[in-house]
């Protein structure tokens, strides 16, 4: 018997809505965590310039310096000095074309951060976090290589000016002496030095971009949530 005046409050339909409003949250919930972050986007939106900028500037650099080399091997004499100049330069391009590729891969990475919506911050922060590794590995030993090929380069350019002056590079004597007096300073030996440094600038411009993107991994997985 219930009291008059009084509603009469069935309880299923009142779990039925507590049901449907907790369903209502949990779908709501479950959709605003698979839309990426304002963090995630501005990441995702500068990886994607930074690699870009990166891709563009490597092209342009390590084409000249490969057209500028092939141009002063085939025209100029293949001494065992050029041979040594010329192998150490040409290191040196196939690792900024390495480069080249690895950062075409981070421009894709930049499309993926966005386009799965399942991507959470910390895991894009690993990503992120492996192509720069990967990328500065990369930037580092061709600028390793580059600057030896430029020793070495610089080293053979004054034995040719001392020789010229009539001066014994080095102390040297004998046959070294006569071999190396007879090989003149060319034009064409300006055109390695100069392919060697856009090789060098390129692996620069990589190695700096992949270190201004580093500042995203922190942004995207702090230090207190690692």
């Amino acid at each position: 018997n219930s009291w008059p005046g009084k509603a009469h409050v069935n309880p299923g339909a009142s779990s039925f809505r507590e049901s449907l409003a907790l369903h209502a949250e949990a779908s709501s919930s479950s959709s605003s965590a698979l839309v990426p972050s304002k963090v995630l986007k501005k990441a995702a939106k500068s990886l994607h310039r930074i690699s870009w900028l990166s891709w563009w500037s490597q092209v342009i650099l390590t084409t000249i310096s490969a057209v500028t080399l092939l141009f002063a091997r085939s025209v100029g004499a293949a001494g065992k000095n050029n041979l040594s100049q010329i192998f150490l330069a040409g290191t040196g391009i196939s690792l900024s074309i390495l480069s080249i590729f690895w950062t075409w891969g981070g421009a894709r990475l930049s499309n993926r951060l966005t386009r799965r919506k399942e991507t959470s911050e910390i895991s894009a922060a690993s990503m992120i976090r492996k192509a720069v590794k990967v990328g500065t590995s990369i930037n580092l030993l061709g600028m390793l290589v580059t600057l030896i090929g430029a020793q070495v380069i610089v080293g053979t350019l004054a034995a040719k000016v001392l020789s010229m002056q009539g001066v014994s590079p080095f102390g040297v004597g004998g046959a070294a002496a006569v071999a190396v007096a007879t090989q003149t300073l060319q034009p064409l030996d300006i055109l390695v030095v100069q392919a060697n440094t856009n090789t060098l600038l390129s692996h620069f411009i990589g190695l700096s971009c992949s270190s201004w993107l580093s500042r995203w991994i922190d942004r995207l997985d702090p230090p207190s949530k690692r």
